[in-house]
């Protein structure tokens, strides 16, 4: 049978071996050098972006169309839903949406979005903390570009 004072002893011993990490982690500077002498900076700032529009569809962030340009905000694990329509005099659709930084956003399912015609559909899903941009082109070489920042 183990006595109160032994049992307490190795709760006293557990909590000191749990909570030890996180005091350091909590103490660490923002600019340190770990113990194998590499240093560790601060995260860059990220470039200051604005919310897309928002488009009513269940667990989107909002949407984007050939319209939009610029620098867009998206969080971790958000979607952003994305509808390019092809110009009335044209008769080719954008091209599949193309990510630079597959680290900072990735590929949603647009197996939920039914395309309208002439419409170009897309999800992206905000994966890690960066910036990254989303690109389509025309056959006639015109290019559709925005800027995401993943927060």
């Amino acid at each position: 049978m183990i006595t109160p004072r032994i049992r307490t002893h190795r709760w006293t011993a557990l909590a000191a071996c749990c909570l030890a990490p996180l005091a350091l982690a909590a103490c660490t500077p923002a600019s340190a050098t770990t113990a194998t002498g590499t240093a560790t900076t601060k995260p860059a700032a990220l470039p200051n972006c604005r919310p897309p529009a928002a488009d009513g569809l269940p667990h989107s962030e909002g949407s984007l169309t050939q319209t939009d340009t610029g620098t867009y905000c998206l969080g971790v694990g958000k979607l952003l839903n994305v509808f390019l329509t092809a110009p009335a005099t044209s008769t080719a659709r954008w091209s599949e949406i193309q990510i630079t930084d597959t680290s900072v956003l990735a590929y949603g399912n647009n197996g939920v979005l039914t395309a309208m015609r002439d419409e170009t559909p897309g999800v992206i899903v905000g994966k890690s903390r960066g910036v990254s941009t989303v690109t389509s082109t025309l056959p006639d070489g015109q290019t559709w570009t925005a800027t995401i920042v993943v927060s």
